[in-house]
């Protein structure tokens, strides 16, 4: 991240236009900006005027509104982080920081992932409870065991997500980001380290929040997922500063190679049942 040379504040990298901390130019070098006192005297002296407002200076704020939840308030961080994601993605990981480490966006994409997570599980309890279990034509004759089916499906299910979403969250982001940043890194397009394409993959999550809509299921995840994919290539440009085509490539190959593979293993399930169909009398 870029350091303003005059108050050493963190700035928008590349660094352009007048600080948004102390009003100074970023293109010069270290010399208090125009209107700081200099020596003693004057009212003021030794201390640094007040900068323009950020949005004035730079036409957005410095960093996200989840680096301020301790100024602005937890939930209101997590809303206003959302919105701006949802919204205005290109601008929000433009000015998003790709560092100070990874607690702070792994936290924001439990949250949100989680919510998701235990949403969706709540309708789908619902919606077995109302029409049966997929495992129910297996009981047709026990209708006891069959409504216990459906609960095992449905709330147990729900249960489960309530209890153990989180640490599924946490394993799908470090897993994602870890497979984006090694396809950044075959096509040449790691700029920066892990923890940036961490971030994006973090903040991604706010795709999360679609999973409130009730019962639309797989349409809903299917939006959900292509939006996700979506936010990764903007994301993984502005973060890494490279071009938007070959972040596409880096968010796509994975997604290739799994059908590829998947396919494959159509193709050799599909053999193996024509091998033994074959050999049947």
């Amino acid at each position: 991240m870029a350091l303003c040379p005059h108050c050493r504040h963190a700035v928008p990298d590349p660094p352009a236009g007048p600080c948004p901390n102390c009003g100074g130019d970023l293109q010069a070098p270290g010399l208090p900006p125009e209107g700081a006192a200099s020596g003693a005297g004057g009212p003021g002296a030794g201390t640094l005027p007040p900068g323009p407002a950020p949005s004035a200076a730079t036409g957005a704020p410095p960093g996200t509104a989840w680096e301020e939840r301790g100024r602005i308030g937890f939930f209101n961080a997590l809303v206003e982080t959302t919105r701006q994601v949802l919204t205005g993605p290109g601008a929000f990981f433009r000015a998003m920081p790709v560092t100070g480490g990874v607690a702070s966006p792994l936290l924001y994409a439990v949250v949100i992932g989680w919510v998701g997570l235990a949403a969706a599980s709540f309708y789908q309890a619902i919606f077995y409870s109302v029409v049966g279990s997929r495992w129910a034509a297996f009981a047709e004759d026990r209708p006891e065991l069959a409504a216990f089916l459906g609960f095992v499906q449905g709330w147990a299910g729900f249960v489960a997500q309530l209890v153990f979403g989180g640490i599924f969250v946490v394993i799908g982001v470090f897993v994602a980001a870890g497979i984006l940043h090694l396809m950044l890194l075959l096509l040449g397009g790691a700029t920066r380290g892990f923890e940036a394409t961490f971030r994006v993959v973090s903040f991604a999550q706010a795709t999360s929040l679609l999973l409130l809509v009730p019962f639309c299921g797989q349409v809903v995840a299917g939006v959900a997922v292509l939006w996700t994919l979506v936010l990764y290539v903007l994301g993984l440009a502005e973060a890494h500063r490279i071009g938007h085509g070959r972040a596409l490539v880096a968010v796509l190959l994975p997604v290739a190679l799994c059908c590829c593979c998947f396919a494959l293993l159509g193709f050799v399930f599909a053999g193996a049942i024509a091998s033994l169909a074959g050999h049947m009398p």
